[in-house]
């Protein structure tokens, strides 16, 4: 059986780091994207991530609109969007989770519990 993935869009070098090491550490494949039509592809294709990571942060990209995108992108198999941005950013965190995010996160949070918030999400 192939190994789970987890798509991760994030472009801050400190948290990449720290998300791929523990997704290392629990066995999952890391795909990291942040260009919007490569993700649709990637999210569209029958071997769709398992969960998707989004920094609410991200530089390269409008997360919200990623998430919508995604969102969008029908692949048949449910994919579960965990995303994670400023505690004071109240309005974008709201606004993911219209997009499409099961669940958002304090980048401090996030940082403390990451383990455990991918588990919740990748079994």
């Amino acid at each position: 059986m192939a190994q789970p993935t987890v798509l991760v869009v994030v472009d801050d070098l400190f948290f990449l780091t720290k998300i791929q090491t523990t997704l290392s550490h629990l066995g999952l494949a890391t795909r990291v994207m942040t260009q919007r039509p490569a993700l649709q592809e990637y999210v569209r294709t029958a071997t769709a991530p398992m969960l998707v990571v989004v920094d609410l942060t991200l530089r390269a990209d409008d997360a919200v609109s990623v998430i919508s995108t995604i969102r969008a992108t029908d692949s048949g198999a449910p994919v579960s969007i965990l995303a994670f941005g400023a505690h004071v950013a109240v309005e974008t965190s709201q606004q993911a989770l219209q997009a499409g995010a099961d669940q958002v996160v304090a980048k401090s949070e996030f940082s403390r519990r990451l383990p455990d918030l991918i588990q919740q999400f990748v079994p």
